[in-house]
Order: C-alpha cells, then sequence, then structure tokens
C-alpha cells in the first residue's frame, strides 16, 4: 500500500485518474447514517445542498457506483473527504485497489497484488503527492 499526502488539486486529479481507468466500481458515502446535527454541516453550503438533493438515499444504501454520478459529484466527495468532513472510501475493481481518505489530508491506497504500486506511486509523484510511506 501507499499513504500520501498533498493538496485538493492533486488529490482530485488522482482520484480522477483511478476512476477513468476503473470503470463500474464504487464509493461509499455515509450521509444518510448521519444524525441530524451532522448533516446541518452540509446545509451550510448551497453547492453542498444542491449536490446532496441529487443523491438517492435511504438508510440501506451506502455504496455508489461510480459510472452512475458525474464528475461535480465525484469533486464533491473528494472536498468533503479532504476536508474532513465525512471520510469516504473508494473501491476499484481492475486492478483491485481501495482509496481510504483520511485525516491530515493523508490518504492511503490499497493494492490487493504489488505489481501496481510502482505505476500508482509514478501517477501520485507525477501529480505532485508526497509519498509518506509504502508497503510491499
Amino acid at each position: 500500500h501507499i499513504c500520501f499526502k498533498g493538496n485538493y488539486e492533486s488529490y482530485n486529479l488522482f482520484i480522477k485518474s483511478l476512476i477513468r481507468d476503473n470503470k463500474n466500481s464504487f464509493f461509499d458515502f455515509y450521509f444518510s447514517n448521519l444524525e441530524k446535527n451532522e448533516k446541518d454541516v452540509f446545509y451550510t453550503s448551497n453547492n453542498y445542498v444542491n449536490i446532496i438533493k441529487r443523491f438517492k438515499f435511504n438508510k440501506d444504501k451506502l455504496y455508489f457506483n461510480i459510472d452512475d454520478v458525474d464528475e461535480e459529484i465525484v469533486d464533491f466527495i473528494t472536498e468533503i473527504s479532504y476536508k474532513g468532513i465525512l471520510f469516504s472510501t473508494f473501491y476499484f475493481k481492475n486492478p483491485s485497489m481501495t482509496l481510504w481518505t483520511n485525516y491530515n489530508n493523508q490518504f492511503i491506497l490499497f493494492f490487493e497484488s504489488d505489481e501496481f504500486i510502482l505505476e500508482h506511486k509514478k501517477l501520485a509523484k507525477n501529480l505532485s503527492l508526497e509519498i509518506l510511506f509504502e508497503k510491499y
């Protein structure tokens, strides 16, 4: 796995690159499980309100197919994860990877197979993301 850190723009480009290369993948979004006071954070921004309205929520639906959302929703999920408002995890199928959003703008990308670490490490560096550690 790789742990990296960087600015929002670099992280967002990294996520979009993973999405572009991994169709039919998923992310989790636990908004429907939040308490009312926790949801209020989202209603302080008109942009957030408009995006939240586009989700079809119910208590049982926590996972969303990336192919079913547009770039604005990806930007939203990336932004609220980056800001620490609500963390999401991205699940990719080909190659099999999981991206955890994390505290202090650090993110961890787990791989099923080590053969993909170098490729994604290079992508992260090309986008000016700092590699904090890697483990094979």
